[in-house]
């Protein structure tokens, strides 16, 4: 019964900051895709009351020109590659909907997306910090701000395509890994104009890419079950988001304020934990099916073996295939996330992880970035009360009413 109604109660998969293309299981979490889910911050911070001319106005619409300033680039970058790898970047933008929704609202500022563009931004205007000529063509955009978020963009998508592909085999692998050469060529040329040659910041760039090629390859052998998924294990893998800070060290490394890098990058590891673990937690019913280990899920098994021993500690767990099958069925999932504080359990480490990333964003003195924060975390619980009214709705046999 509550398989049929939640394939009635499914909805299309948010093609914005989707994993794939590939099609997702049916699943209540599908339904805290940004497409279906209340109004949410953006990935740049800016919400809705910010777009409607109120609260942080000003600054919505600096972070969403820039956003449109960026995307103006890339396609000026796609202009300039050849016929085949040109292809290749359009069937890239075609399937994440790089050039679609209005300012402010697009592919890298949908509610689920991390402050790609707008970290650097953040940085390089930070509060009491030098003042900097502004562009001509963009206004209130400092030269400094968009080169970064636009070297912040190509090596997100370098990441992204290398990501999908080693994930869920998106992609043709030579095809990809040129397109994603290409990529890293741009991120490496625009970082470059803002720092020379002897900057040390080129041995944080070099170590930063070093440990990201690491962390996929340890993420690609735990997805085939080889090596444990604990908590240690999983700060490993998030070595692979960690070029996230690159573009946003360049801008302390330019305007000679490298004392601060120790705070951006608890910033970054903290944001980056959090957005994992909840991304993971809406996943989690398509990695079971796609039979990815992730740790949020190697987390709630554990629970579940825990509530499968007997009264008096007797391990279940052995009684053979078919019982460990169960443990680890669709329905056990669903009990173990919202029956049993599975769901719950992962959200608080999320929000802890928020907390530890917005104390570093006051360090930096980073105001737009503890806000980005604060209304993350209003935004995961926005989801929370939205996922567990439809799954309760379901048991009950009644329709599903969006929280408002």
């Amino acid at each position: 019964m509550v398989s049929d109604l939640v394939k009635s109660l499914s909805v299309a998969r948010a093609a914005r900051g989707a994993k794939s293309a590939a099609p997702a299981p049916s699943g209540l979490l599908v339904l805290a895709s940004p497409e279906s889910a209340p109004p949410a911050p953006s990935g740049g911070g800016m919400s809705e009351d910010s777009r409607a001319g109120g609260g942080r106005g000003a600054q919505g619409a600096i972070e969403a020109a820039l956003e449109a300033e960026v995307l103006r680039r890339l396609a000026s970058f796609r202009a300039r590659l050849g016929s085949e790898l040109g292809a290749l970047f359009d069937e890239l933008a075609a399937r994440l909907r790089l050039f679609e929704g209005e300012p402010g609202e697009g592919y890298f500022s949908h509610p689920t997306a991390l402050p790609v563009l707008a970290l650097p931004l953040w940085v390089a205007t930070r509060p009491g910090g030098p003042a900097l000529a502004l562009d001509p063509g963009s206004p209130a955009l400092p030269p400094l701000a968009v080169d970064l978020a636009e070297a912040a963009a190509v090596g997100y998508l370098h990441v992204r395509i290398e990501d999908d592909l080693l994930d869920e085999g998106v992609g043709e692998p030579g095809a990809t890994v040129l397109l994603s050469g290409a990529l890293f060529a741009r991120h490496q040329a625009l970082l470059a104009r803002s720092l020379p040659g002897g900057s040390a910041f080129w041995g944080l760039f070099e170590e930063v890419w070093l440990g990201y090629g690491e962390a996929m390859l340890l993420e690609r052998r735990l997805h085939r079950g080889a090596g444990p998924r604990d908590g240690a294990t999983f700060r490993r893998v998030l070595a692979r988001s960690r070029p996230l800070v690159l573009p946003a060290a360049a801008a302390l490394f330019a305007l000679s304020q490298a004392e601060h890098l120790a705070a951006l990058e608890e910033f970054v590891s903290a944001l980056v934990a959090a957005h994992q673990l909840f991304a993971d937690l809406l996943h989690a019913e398509k990695d079971r099916a796609f039979g990815n280990t992730t740790y949020v899920l190697s987390r709630l098994w554990a629970l579940a073996e825990a509530d499968a021993a007997s009264p008096s500690g007797a391990d279940v767990s052995g009684r053979g295939p078919c019982r460990a099958q169960e443990m680890r069925s669709a329905a056990a999932l669903r009990a173990r996330l919202f029956a049993r504080g599975g769901f719950d359990a992962i959200l608080e480490e999320a929000r802890c992880e928020l907390a530890r990333a917005e104390v570093a964003a006051g360090a930096l003195g980073l105001p737009e970035a503890a806000r980005f924060c604060r209304e993350r975390e209003q935004y995961m619980v926005a989801i929370q009360r939205r996922v567990f009214l439809a799954f309760f709705s379901a048991l009950a046999g009644e329709p599903v009413v969006a929280p408002r």
